[in-house]
């Protein structure tokens, strides 16, 4: 690997890898935060998020043109890691959830568009720029390929970050996540909303803590830590806070309501509850009476209250706990563009070279008396045009694939299961990942070699017995020590398989195009693009076909009655990065071959502005998310994706010939 390709690939990708950790941590989170925080109703939060990644990625035009016209390539990405260090600083503040902590939001995600807009663009122009190098241009696609995997290992660890932070926070109150209770509050602030007529089914995990001996409170409390949290004192609260707003309870306590108590909720009620049948709506009065004269134990009411049991609880999880493990999040960001400041400047050597624009080549070839071959304007406008071609098509398989951060994260959230037992975690454990990446790893290096390398049996036989060994003891510390409990997943963490599925697929991708290209049988990147789109499609057929029965999201108060398996989502995952890897790595590897000399920067940032304008797309469908059902929802972004593919393989003899060109 190291004679095909040059040092400054992995100077470059290493520097990306940390900016893209910070970036993906705060994104992984920034949904969730906006409403636990500010109460945003679900179409705001997909107006805000979609106008956010919309600016990302449309500000890398500017900074290309900056950087082409100005300033270079290098300059103007270290001055875009610093403006983003300052945007995360800020977002990570608490200054409250009025008018001014909504300012300064605003104000820090300004911040990181812009930051974003001077360093995205320019960095993959300077690792196409290394690539016009004779020596190691005939394994451009095989760099971007390297280089977005690195991208995808700094991905793949921000959610679990974002995750370790919140469950962190939470259980130092003894609470554990719950999806249900954001939502309850902000609800239960809505003036227009009457708090009674909630009919979350969210009564999982129960059990009647003041009725245990301290030996058997003591207990749980050892179980619940050993296993990360499932049975903390807090969780009676917690619960007692989401039936209580569902007009149920459940709960009991002595000398409050026994199970024999003529007031007590029977299994009967709660069904009636749930269905709000009109025929019942007499009785349904009656429950709800009933449980709004419940008297909370003392005990569980936080400290310094107004004695109203729901809101002080939900503020002191939501607005206190749950808020301040999200601007932790933040923070942690700001270390990780530190590390990639000092890979940057520190290994300057391994890039400077390439660090040359058209307008700076042009005035040296001048002042040595060289003349510079340039490309004619009717060449010129042709790659435009098929640039722009590509750039329309990306438009909507980026509407589609950002839907991870906003939509996918709510039917995480609503509609998926949030507590699994030790078998159904294993995606979820990164001691289990990991290793496994490790063993995989060895796979390929023994039997086919990796991104581009030859094979090398001792080496793959050494990563296999790794990674065997890793798998082993991540088992007996993250997986065993669980036993019949339930581990508590946030939806957060859904975010980690697409790095996750990238960083174990792109060896086979690289190796796949490899071998067709000594065959002669490579699709060409437009080609690849296409094939992309048609993943895409059958991704989100995935979750379609996993949707089907479940409530439309405008029916629901709370989290879903009837919640699905994990797998449905990461199975779209899986099928999502699949599609990402034929498309992405190849588009930029395209804009960078296909792109005229003086238009490079700009032309890196024309891709990413289209998928601005897909990020925009992002918000304006996320705002269908409770007018749509499930079936329709996901059915629009298929159509989007198969439409999309059609257009690109009407004009691909267009597109072949200006690649061959």
């Amino acid at each position: 690997m190291a004679k095909s390709h040059p040092k400054g690939l992995i100077i470059l990708a290493l520097s990306n890898m940390g900016e893209r950790f910070g970036y993906y941590t705060m994104l992984a989170i920034l949904t969730l935060y906006m409403q636990a925080k500010f109460g945003f109703s679900s179409a705001e939060t997909s107006m805000i998020y979609g106008t956010f990644l919309a600016l990302v990625y449309f500000l890398p035009v500017l900074g290309g043109l900056v950087a082409d016209k100005w300033l270079g390539y290098g300059k103007t990405v270290l001055i875009g890691i610093c403006i983003m260090f300052f945007g995360y600083l800020v977002l990570g503040l608490d200054l409250g959830n009025e008018a001014m902590g909504i300012s300064v939001m605003f104000l820090s995600l300004l911040l990181i568009s812009a930051g974003t807009g001077l360093f995205k663009g320019n960095l993959q122009a300077l690792v196409g720029k290394l690539y016009d190098d004779p020596r190691y241009s005939k394994n451009r696609d095989i760099a971007f390929s390297i280089f977005y995997m690195f991208i995808n290992i700094g991905a793949f660890f921000a959610p679990s970050m974002g995750n370790a932070i919140t469950n962190s926070i939470l259980s130092k109150e003894g609470y554990y996540y719950d999806a249900a209770v954001p939502g309850n509050y902000v609800r239960l602030n809505d003036a227009t909303v009457d708090p009674a007529e909630f009919t979350a089914a969210v009564a999982q995990d129960t059990h009647n803590w003041s009725e245990l001996t301290a030996d058997e409170q003591a207990e749980k409390i050892t179980k619940a830590k050993k296993s990360k949290g499932v049975m903390f004192p807090a969780e009676e609260a917690q619960v007692l806070f989401n039936l209580k707003l569902a007009g149920l309870h459940q709960l009991t306590y002595a000398g409050k309501i026994a199970p024999n108590d003529p007031m007590a909720i029977t299994e009967q009620d709660y069904a009636i509850m749930a269905s709000r049948a009109p025929e019942d709506a007499a009785r349904q009065a009656e429950i709800r009476e009933r449980v709004a004269n419940v008297e909370v134990p003392a005990s569980l009411l936080p400290a310094g209250g107004t004695g109203d049991f729901a809101r002080d609880f939900g503020q002191h999880y939501v607005a206190t706990t749950l808020s301040k493990s999200y601007s932790l999040a933040f923070f942690v960001a700001c270390i990780s563009l530190i590390i990639s400041i000092l890979i940057f400047t520190l290994f300057r050597s391994t890039w400077k070279y390439a660090d040359v624009t058209a307008k700076q080549a042009a005035a040296k070839a001048a002042q040595a008396g060289v003349e510079v071959e340039t490309m004619s304007k009717e060449e010129e406008r042709q790659r435009l045009i098929a640039l722009g071609l590509v750039f329309m098509v990306v438009i909507f398989f980026w509407m589609s694939f950002h839907q991870n951060g906003l939509t996918m994260t709510f039917f995480a959230r609503d509609y998926t299961m949030s507590k699994v037992p030790s078998s159904g975690y294993i995606p979820f454990s990164l001691l289990m990942l990991i290793p496994f990446i490790c063993f995989m790893y060895g796979i390929y290096l023994s039997l086919f070699g990796l991104l581009g390398s030859k094979k090398n049996p001792v080496t793959g036989v050494i990563l296999i017995v790794v990674g065997i060994l890793g798998l082993v003891g991540g088992y007996f510390v993250d997986i065993k020590p669980i036993g019949d409990a339930l581990r508590n997943i946030t939806p957060q963490i859904f975010q980690q398989f697409n790095p996750f599925f990238i960083i174990l697929l792109t060896p086979v991708t690289v190796g796949l195009f490899t071998y067709l290209n000594r065959k002669g049988k490579e699709p060409s990147a437009p080609r690849k693009i296409g094939i992309g789109m048609l993943l895409a499609a059958l991704g989100f057929v995935v979750l379609l076909v996993g949707s089907i029965g479940l409530p439309d999201p405008s029916t629901l108060e709370g989290t879903s009655n009837v919640l699905v398996s994990p797998y449905w989502l990461i199975s779209t995952y899986f099928v999502l990065t699949l599609a990402e890897l034929f498309l992405s790595p190849m588009g930029l590897s395209f804009v960078s071959k296909v792109a005229p000399p003086k238009y490079s920067g700009l032309m890196q940032g024309g891709w990413l502005a289209a998928t601005a304008v897909g990020n925009l797309l992002v918000g304006v469908m996320g705002s269908f998310w409770d007018k749509l059902s499930l079936v329709a929802f996901w059915g629009v972004l298929i159509g989007c994706c198969l439409l999309s593919a059609v257009f690109i393989f009407s004009v691909m003899k267009k597109l072949e010939a200006v690649t061959e060109g």
